[in-house]
């Protein structure tokens, strides 16, 4: 087997940002352009569904009637629509392994794992009909969460600017225009952003620290703690929760992972359309860097290996359930999240999994402890103070309440001193795939500044990648909406003083306000502050 590295987008000495591994994977991209039939349709499609402006009726009628076409494994379109796709599956082509992402609970890593290595091996099988380097070359990772180092890292990797390839860049296969220019094969027409930051704007969105921080990689349902992988399904046949409607989402499926989503947007805005993006690739092989940082830099393993939790039913899921994938040569692929754990037997590497700077990292618990890395047994959260439903479109303040008003006086001594505090959003929804992140804050008076960098009280950012579909009241989802919750305990901690948990407020900041955020129709049926 070849090891092959991974590499970041964003490096030292690269000319125009143009490595060799770019090159060959735009070289990769237009090929598998060419074998998807109406990309250009489908994308105008798109843009009405995003903006509400255009010529179509019927948006995902249209871009369902395009998406059938994409029968072809080795297609831009057909992995596209593996992640996910409106068509019901009445429509797909008929050996079609479509619609099989999982989001919002601890299979979310290990199937993108599986995603990325069965797209690279389809690109590689491009680059190798083109004569490149296929056995040596490997997906480059969007390096956003290293920004501390270098603020360009927050905007798209240059190469995915601009229709055109610049003056002097060469890409196998790709043939002049009319004009004499050459079409990127790594541009699309649909997305929002980002380019260069501007002086003031929100960086929140491609943070990573706090789900660095989590102690636990999974939870069992509804428990008052918040994990970095996702909560435990232990029925993997439950398509429902395998599709995002489990209670509990992980802090880095929400951030940076679904928050980056919503700041690039077009069709990085939904499951459906997502892969189509060159950047989808890089950005979730960054994402899959930062599980390796968790798991190796930073100490936390990988699920059962310390033999914790093995024999449960939660055991039985995590090794059994398969992730099946088409292969072009007509056969399956198939995965269990066991066999993702080691990236060295699966043939790559990062050139770096070192963690972003991060405050003061508490170990994670050794083996045998009373701590529980899986968050079984955790109390069930008790709520104290709510509000709902809002509308969600510019900054506001929300008063949560609870309790007699008596008793609304009472200070944080009032509750258990070794408490786990939670904020949770129940009802998420939108009418059209969110446009920005909110950053969230805890405790702030009317007027007062909002800062990410005022740990006291912020709390961490809701990211609404996911709402549209989960909000869609038309047979492929219960259209419910979707939830969130985001750890507190440490600002009711550092407000131990003055906080009233009956009568506080929570501040929504979104991250994008210039954005058509009334458009979205963006709501929530109820916030509540909790403690277990």
């Amino acid at each position: 087997m070849v090891m092959t590295t991974r590499r970041a987008a964003w490096r030292e000495g690269s000319a125009g940002g143009w490595d060799d591994d770019l090159v060959w994977y735009a070289a990769g991209m237009h090929r598998m352009r060419a074998l998807t039939p109406g990309l250009d349709d489908f994308f105008e499609h798109l843009r009405t569904l995003l903006t509400g402006v255009g010529t179509s009726s019927d948006p995902v009628g249209d871009m369902i009637a395009i998406a059938r076409q994409w029968e072809d494994p080795m297609s831009l379109g057909y992995q596209s629509q593996v992640h996910g796709t409106f068509a019901p599956k009445a429509a797909w082509p008929s050996t079609a392994l479509w619609q099989e992402c999982a989001h919002n609970h601890w299979f979310f890593l290990p199937w993108h794992r599986a995603y990325l290595l069965e797209f690279e091996a389809v690109v590689r099988e491009h680059i190798r009909q083109l004569d490149g380097p296929a056995d040596d070359w490997a997906l480059p990772y969007w390096n956003y969460s290293d920004h501390a180092a270098d603020p360009r890292r927050l905007g798209l990797p240059v190469p995915l600017r601009g229709d055109t390839l610049p003056d002097g860049v060469e890409v196998p296969g790709v043939e002049p225009l009319a004009d004499g220019s050459f079409p990127n094969p790594l541009f699309i027409p649909v997305r929002l952003g980002p380019d260069e930051p501007a002086p003031g704007d929100s960086v929140a969105w491609a943070s990573a620290t706090r789900a660095l921080l989590r102690p636990h990689y999974a939870n069992q349902q509804d428990t008052a703690r918040v994990s970095f992988g996702g909560g435990v399904i232990e029925d993997p046949t439950n398509a429902a929760q395998w599709h995002g409607e489990s209670p509990e989402i992980g802090q880095l499926d929400m951030q940076p992972h679904g928050s980056v989503h919503n700041q690039v947007s077009g069709a990085m805005a939904l499951f459906q359309t997502a892969g189509l993006d060159p950047a989808f690739w890089l950005h979730h092989c960054n994402v899959d860097r930062l599980w390796e940082t968790y798991a190796h830099d930073l100490g936390h393993g990988y699920p059962f290996r310390n033999g914790v939790g093995t024999g449960t039913a939660a055991h039985a899921s995590w090794i059994d359930r398969q992730f099946r994938f088409r292969r072009p040569d007509g056969s399956t692929g198939t995965w269990t999240a066991p066999k993702l754990l080691d990236v060295g037997a699966l043939g790559y590497t990062y050139e770096t999994t070192a963690p972003p700077p991060l405050p003061a990292v508490p170990p994670p618990p050794p083996p045998g402890s009373g701590e529980d890395p899986f968050g079984l047994g955790e109390p069930v959260p008790v709520p104290v103070a709510e509000a709902g439903p809002l509308s969600l479109v510019g900054e506001q303040d929300v008063v949560v309440s609870g309790g007699e008003p008596a008793d609304q006086g009472m200070g944080v001594d009032a509750f258990p001193a070794a408490a786990r505090w939670l904020l949770r959003f129940e009802g998420i929804r939108s009418t059209r795939p969110a446009p920005t992140s909110y950053e969230v804050f805890l405790g702030l008076e009317p007027g007062a500044d909002a800062a990410p960098e005022d740990d006291g009280h912020y709390v961490g950012l809701l990211s609404l990648f996911g709402v549209y579909e989960a909000s869609r009241d038309d047979g492929t989802s219960s259209g419910s909406g979707q939830r969130r919750r985001l750890d507190v305990t440490a600002q009711v901690s550092a407000q131990a003083g003055d906080l009233r948990p009956l009568a506080t407020s929570v501040r929504l900041r979104p991250v994008n306000p210039g954005r058509d955020l009334a458009g979205a129709q963006m709501s929530i049926d109820r916030i509540t502050l909790e403690f277990g």
